[in-house]
């Protein structure tokens, strides 16, 4: 009996330095990934390849002469220098704000922002944090870049061409999630956001996963079998990922832009001025990067909190494809948006 009692103890005390052993090495590797994702994911100034960029936006327009653009530095509330430009028209108008993607800069929207100048509307364009012409920053995908647009915001409501209380923010992506992101502000008439996510933690999941699983392609056949556990491993990494980014940078990683509208109700209850803003919602209904339920998600939380919105959703497969799709629609669709809720400003420049 003591033989065999020494031998089970033996046993357990293996089973259990094996499962301790396993245990640490799993850790350690998600912890590593933490580490790395955070410092691939914050670098400032990486962008898309050319042939990685495939948004379809319009083609052949005309850009304002130089007489009508000039150049505009800002700065955010925590000292980020920011760079952009500001397309004027003769007199005064409602002021669209262009909000690009990430690792996306405000370059690549300079067509629908020749588009919008020759609707009638003022432009400003402007790069976030850590993209572009702006300075090196670390770059969180919506939480520090809503510094950004306060400071855009602040700086096209200063500019002589902008009709007070008639700004437009118009945000792709990750633009799209931090002009929901921002309280209401006064001078903010409407907001459209295309492409825009619910909560970042769930697209940082996704691209682990992805990420992951083409490394595995490239395991060993005997460790093939560990496969199975990339999802659960990639949501380990995401919150092990949000500690480290708040150790390293201070503040929180993960954007919830469905947890916005509630705030912005109890902001509209001090003051009539910060009621809701309008938001018309742009999707694609194949979304591979930020599926539809997003979308949906951000829709239902704005119902539920009386924020008004509207949803146009389109039977397409890429990320802010949207226009691409059918660019007449997709204008008429933004123009009619627009006009309800400018109202006597909104311009007919054709």
């Amino acid at each position: 009996m003591e033989v065999f009692m020494k031998r089970l103890s033996r046993r357990v005390i293996g089973c259990a330095s094996s499962i301790a052993f396993f245990g640490f090495i799993i850790a350690s590797g998600i912890t590593l990934v933490a580490h790395r994702f955070v410092k691939e994911f914050s670098h400032s100034h990486v962008t898309l390849d050319q042939d990685q960029f495939t948004w379809d936006m319009p083609v052949g327009e005309a850009e304002p002469p130089g007489a009508f653009r000039r150049r505009l530095t800002m700065q955010t509330r925590d000292g980020i220098i920011l760079q952009g430009e500001f397309w004027s028209q003769p007199h005064p108008v409602p002021t669209v704000i262009l909000c690009h993607g990430y690792r996306v800069p405000i370059r690549h929207l300079q067509s629908v922002a020749a588009l919008e100048y020759r609707s009638g509307y003022n432009i400003l364009l402007f790069d976030f944090r850590g993209h572009g012409e702006s300075a090196r920053a670390v770059i969180s995908g919506g939480n520090a870049e809503v510094y950004d647009l306060e400071a855009a915001v602040k700086t096209a409501s200063q500019q002589p061409e902008t009709l007070p209380g008639k700004l437009i923010l118009h945000g792709f992506s990750m633009g799209a999630s931090v002009a929901l992101l921002l309280p209401p502000h006064p001078d903010v008439a409407a907001i459209i956001a295309d492409s825009a996510y619910a909560r970042l933690d769930t697209i940082l999941q996704r691209l682990t996963h992805y990420q992951l699983s083409a490394e595995s392609m490239s395991w060993h056949r005997f460790f093939h079998c560990l496969r199975g556990g990339i999802p659960a491993f990639c949501w380990a990494a995401v919150v092990v990922s949000r500690l480290v980014f708040r150790l390293r940078f201070g503040h929180a990683l993960i954007a919830r832009p469905d947890r916005s509208f509630k705030r912005w109700g109890t902001g509209s209850k001090a003051a009539f001025h910060l009621c809701p803003r309008p938001i018309l919602l742009i999707h694609c209904t194949h979304d591979s990067l930020i599926p539809l339920s997003h979308a949906h998600q951000l829709a239902a939380k704005a119902r539920a909190h009386h924020v008004p919105i509207e949803t146009y959703f389109v039977e397409h497969g890429s990320h802010c494809g949207a226009y691409g799709s059918n660019p007449e629609r997709y204008v008429q669709r933004l123009q009619q948006f627009v006009a309800l809720h400018l109202g006597d400003h909104y311009p007919f420049t054709s």
